[in-house]
């Protein structure tokens, strides 16, 4: 049985609209692939707006909070013009460009010397750092861990989190001296109209 390593306690939730926020840490790699693809029609087929593209162009900032409902378009828009769509392009970003960039900016706290601590305090940044709404439910032992989001205002963009998340915990975990790693999320593959307010990640791994 996991042992219980991490519970929110008293953590405000944000539920209706323009109260809930991302941190820009999430939105710059998302940007970043945006400002890179010129040759796509972000505005027409991406259905992002005239301001959305203005704020991409300033320059998003890491410290600085912005609308959830801002994210979920930048991220359906990529989601579907450069991944088409398909579960193993978000898988690719979360392991690649998501994890590089919370690596660059939260080194310290995502490079540890066991997957377990550094797992936790992943879901430490998440409760509030990253997204003042919703919260994780972190429990670890041994090698094995367990990671479940819970937010009744819906995770953001479902079909493309949580898949993306999938490969960042097992990122995390490889890079924190565990090997073999395995990501099973119980909710499977969401479909984007429908609201998923939990997902509950379960992670095995050998030490390195």
């Amino acid at each position: 049985m996991l042992a219980k390593k991490l519970e929110p306690d008293g953590m405000k939730m944000a539920v209706n609209g323009n109260g809930r926020k991302v941190k820009g840490t999430f939105l710059i790699p998302l940007a970043k692939i945006i400002n890179s693809r010129k040759d796509i029609d972000w505005a027409g087929p991406g259905k992002l707006t005239g301001d959305d593209l203005g704020k991409i162009k300033e320059k998003i900032l890491a410290s600085n909070w912005y609308d959830l409902i801002f994210f979920n378009r930048v991220s359906s828009a990529v989601y579907q013009l450069v991944a088409g769509g398909k579960p193993e392009g978000a898988r690719q970003f979360g392991e690649g460009i998501m994890w590089d960039t919370l690596a660059e900016i939260y080194h310290s706290s995502l490079v540890k010397e066991s997957a377990s601590e550094a797992l936790s305090r992943f879901a430490s940044l998440y409760n509030g750092i990253f997204f003042n709404t919703g919260e994780v439910e972190f429990q670890a032992s041994g090698t094995e861990a367990r990671f479940r989001i819970f937010d009744p205002g819906g995770i953001p963009a479902p079909e493309f989190f949580i898949e993306m998340m999938k490969s960042l915990l097992k990122k995390i975990a490889w890079m924190n001296r565990a090997e073999q790693v395995t990501v099973h999320c119980e909710e499977g593959l969401p479909d984007s109209a429908k609201r998923i307010c939990s997902a509950d990640f379960h992670l095995r791994w050998e030490k390195r």
